[in-house]
């Protein structure tokens, strides 16, 4: 690699204060394992696992040797799979292309869709991800805002953000960080923009199934060039199960369905056969997902109002999904107070500086109610202090 524009690009995440989420996440867990015990992470980002469940419908599909759905996937999909995936997203089983995972399924829609210096505009505050795949492949990167508190997405502001050489925009939905929802109507209005162009949406939603008050109706089939990536990692906290899947349709759907043939033509079989055994069970398994979130909901909110009263965060309510992005009043070295927060209250958050945006934390309240509460409650106690030490350390300089 090392061309002008991966450098500068490159440079660019560097001057935004873009630091690696990994990273950071790998540091906070071993100063958590080296520290005092009894931390409390506020940085999950999925419900947890649920190992009995998943136990529950291995053993009870292959206790009398491999099920029906353990089929060969060589450059195909798990046929019971896609059904499955087509009648739960309203799509048909053809259009949908099994992978790993979504991060396997982002990388290979960029390599194959994209060409080496082409441009690729993506969402900030945003997940690095996107960024470093892209800066891998030597695919030039720029980025549209979605401005706090709310984080909408604006149409205008992307098609204003777009080069002559761009050739994709990626979106979150929900919006990692902050749990906004975009609206399939605003989705419609940028896939009919950008196809205009000739430009392709990759439309990540990982987290869109915590919203379940409207199921996602955005037709792939009328917006041939956008791509719709999910996983059971977050809907289903099933991480383990390392099954992922991209929907598309038309030439857009031939040329990934091309690519992966060359490239990635043999996922595995036993996870997806797995999978397949999961989503026959799915209603099982979101209510899971909806019960956990139903006693997380009203203890996140009730802490976040009361941060919000005392100005010590700035938030936009109601909340959505399993994760939401404050603003930490006072504070724009959130780093620093993140490892702080880690050393002498014992929560963990994120800092903004891991999605482009310094002065913000993203607080992940998908955890059993009587911790969650406890990390709440620190993550307050903290704030407060952070507050103290800053007010003094102004008045002795």
């Amino acid at each position: 690699m090392g061309s002008a524009i991966v450098d500068a690009s490159s440079l660019e995440m560097e001057a935004a204060g873009w630091i690696s989420y990994p990273h950071w996440v790998q540091d906070a867990l071993a100063l958590m394992r080296n520290g005092a015990p009894g931390k409390i992470g506020l940085f999950e980002s999925s419900v947890p696992e649920p190992s009995a469940m998943l136990a529950d419908t291995v053993s009870a599909a292959f206790r009398n040797g491999p099920p029906a759905t353990y089929q060969s996937v060589f450059m195909r999909n798990n046929p019971d799979l896609a059904l499955r995936l087509g009648e739960r997203y309203g799509v048909a089983a053809e259009q949908i292309i099994c992978t790993t995972g979504a991060t396997s399924a982002v990388q290979l829609i960029y390599a194959g869709l994209l060409n080496r210096d082409d441009h690729i505009l993506i969402e900030r505050p945003g997940f690095d991800m996107f960024a470093n795949y892209a800066l891998d492949a030597e695919i030039e990167i720029g980025f549209f805002d979605r401005p706090a508190p709310d984080f909408s997405l604006s149409v205008d502001a992307v098609l204003s953000a777009l080069t002559a050489k761009t050739r994709m925009v990626v979106v979150t939905n929900l919006h990692n960080p902050s749990g906004a929802l975009v609206t399939d109507e605003t989705l419609s209005e940028l896939a009919d923009a950008l196809q205009e162009r000739g430009v392709y949406l990759l439309i990540d939603e990982v987290y869109r199934d915590y919203y379940d008050a409207e199921p996602c109706r955005f037709d792939v089939s009328r917006h041939s060039n956008a791509i719709r990536v999910n996983s059971m990692t977050k809907i289903f906290g099933l991480s383990s199960v390392r099954c992922g899947w991209m929907i598309a349709a038309g030439r857009t759907l031939e040329q990934l369905k091309a690519y992966r043939d060359r490239v990635d033509f043999a996922v595995s079989k036993l996870s997806h056969s797995i999978a397949a055994e999961v989503f026959a069970r799915a209603h099982d398994f979101d209510r899971w997902r909806t019960g956990h979130m139903d006693a997380a909901m009203p203890v996140a909110e009730s802490a976040f109002s009361e941060l919000s009263a005392a100005e010590l965060v700035e938030l936009s309510m109601p909340l959505q999904g399993c994760v939401c992005f404050a603003r930490v009043v006072g504070v724009e070295d959130t780093v620093a107070l993140s490892r702080w927060l880690i050393a002498s209250h014992g929560v963990v958050v994120v800092p903004g500086e891991c999605f482009g945006m310094a002065g913000h934390i993203r607080i992940g309240y998908a955890l059993d109610e009587s911790r969650l509460s406890a990390g709440l409650d620190r993550l307050s106690s903290g704030l407060k202090e952070y507050r103290k030490q800053n007010a003094k350390s102004q008045r002795i300089a």
